[in-house]
């Protein structure tokens, strides 16, 4: 069988930072170019497991495929099963991208996984030109629906893989619970779930090989994201991850994809995970794997600061670590309390203090926003904190709150947004939907200048321009920085 995944274009995305007017507002800097994992996994499984299938990806975002050419492509592939991946925000390009499908080969079976289905799986199931969804992980459900296919076996009882019938069958069962308002109360699913993940097989790069990825922060263009670890078991306020339970892969499995990779042209490498810096040892015991293969590679993490001891970061150093981003979000132990993230003020100085003796660049992940800054002048003061941490970068988001997250039941309590928008988008998305904010206090307007104000307190001081150039590692590292500063200019 034929069988293609897709990464959508985003030419419909909903606009994060869109003003009142319809004014879009200074967005995030283009962060970079990175692989779809998830989809390189489910090749790579399919390779294993099911190799005499012919596989095609085809990643609108990397490889800048516009929909006429997408057109093209899947008339060349003749594809039997096409498995789309999703995020809320582009399901305007999804339900495109399946219609397209649909339009000249009706009956291939379009499978939807992504966060999308998670997040709204009735909706997303009802969609006409989807014919199943996956819950969960997709790697086994994935290749266990291709298999079910291809023998004309029923595909309802996989666990993970969701079809109107089924779906309908679990609303029957749930007909007696309080799930009349199903983003509320969303009906119950069970997810396709893999604990031990050394049992993958690494993500199928060489179906992206021509294309040079690269981060904003990076210094090469030899690079490539991984993942060695799923799920997270903090419970910060403002998260929107559908399934949190932590599942580590081990410290060999970990250098050995690396191996590969090195072996693939690779030489710089950010590791993905919600939860890299799970415990000290952990980042020790990688560290020492690194420098007893004798590794050369840069590498950086996203990473908590109360598990950060120089210990740690002093091998870590040595084994090639080059940079850490830390999710501060805000700069007041009320205000870390507030959004349980576990962390405190003293950890987070501590952090930055230990990384800037050992010569370790950091980014502070930071957000302007939040329920309890009530005046111009809490949020100033935040933006202070964060420069006085002295990051190399600060990454700068505005609040959004998202569906199904603590946060979102909080607005919902206090009336400040209303559920049944994402409901009506889901069911039928437009270009003018608009993602909420937290406006008790500011109205969206001001809320997306305070946005603003904060990058440009950050980024437009005269001793962190001086300090940025004589930083720098490479041309490829200066170039990326003039285009992160000519959007900050231009807006």
């Amino acid at each position: 069988m034929k069988v293609l995944l897709i990464n959508p274009p985003a030419e419909n995305l909903v606009e994060v930072y869109k003003k009142s007017d319809g004014e879009i507002g200074l967005d995030s800097p283009d962060f970079g170019n990175f692989p779809p994992l998830g989809l390189l996994y489910i090749l790579s499984y399919l390779e294993k497991y099911a190799p005499h299938h012919q596989l095609y990806l085809i990643d609108c975002i990397s490889e800048k495929v516009s929909y006429e050419q997408l057109e093209q492509k899947i008339i060349d592939i003749k594809p039997d099963i096409v498995g789309i991946t999703s995020f809320s925000i582009l399901l305007i390009d999804i339900i495109k991208v399946a219609k397209i499908v649909k339009k000249h080969f009706p009956k291939t079976h379009i499978s939807m996984g992504g966060h999308h289905s998670m997040c709204f799986p009735e909706q997303a199931i009802a969609i006409e030109e989807i014919d199943s969804i996956s819950i969960g992980d997709g790697e086994k459900s994935f290749f266990q629906l291709v298999q079910a296919l291809e023998n004309n076996q029923p595909i309802d009882n996989i666990t993970g893989i969701y079809t109107k019938e089924s779906m309908k069958k679990v609303k029957e069962e749930n007909a007696d619970k309080d799930n009349n308002n199903l983003l509320l109360y969303p009906i119950k699913l069970k997810p396709a779930f893999i604990e031990n993940l050394d049992e993958l097989p690494f993500p199928a790069r060489k179906y992206l090989s021509h294309i040079k990825f690269y981060s904003i922060v990076g210094i090469s263009n030899k690079f490539t994201t991984i993942i060695s670890s799923r799920g997270c078991p903090y419970h910060c306020i403002m998260c929107d991850v559908p399934y949190k339970k932590y599942r580590a892969r081990s410290v060999k499995n970990i250098v050995d994809e690396i191996e590969q990779c090195i072996s693939e042209g690779y030489e710089e490498f950010h590791f993905y995970d919600d939860m890299f810096n799970i415990t000290p040892q952990r980042v020790i015991d990688f560290s020492q794997e690194l420098i007893k293969r004798k590794l050369k590679i840069v590498w950086d993490f996203r990473g908590r600061v109360n598990t950060i001891t120089k210990e740690s970061l002093e091998i870590a150093k040595k084994a090639g670590l080059r940079m850490i981003s830390f999710g501060v979000e805000t700069g007041t132990n009320e205000g870390l309390k507030y959004i349980k993230k576990g962390t405190t003020i003293e950890q987070i100085k501590k952090a930055f203090d230990i990384c800037r003796e050992l010569k370790i660049t950091t980014i502070a992940d930071y957000m302007v926003g939040l329920p309890f800054e009530k005046t111009k002048q809490d949020v100033i003061n935040n933006i202070n904190f964060c420069i006085s941490l002295k990051p190399n970068y600060a990454m700068f988001s505005l609040l959004t709150i998202f569906p199904n997250t603590p946060l979102y039941f909080q607005a919902i309590e206090k009336g400040l947004i209303k559920p049944q928008r994402w409901i009506d988008f889901c069911l039928n998305p437009t270009k003018d939907f608009y993602l909420d904010y937290w406006e008790e206090f500011f109205t969206r307007d001001e809320l997306l200048d305070l946005y603003d104000l904060a990058y440009k307190k950050f980024y437009f001081r005269l001793s962190y321009i001086i300090q940025s150039l004589l930083n720098l590692k490479s041309f490829a590292e200066l170039k990326r920085k003039l285009k992160g500063a000519l959007v900050l200019l231009l807006k």
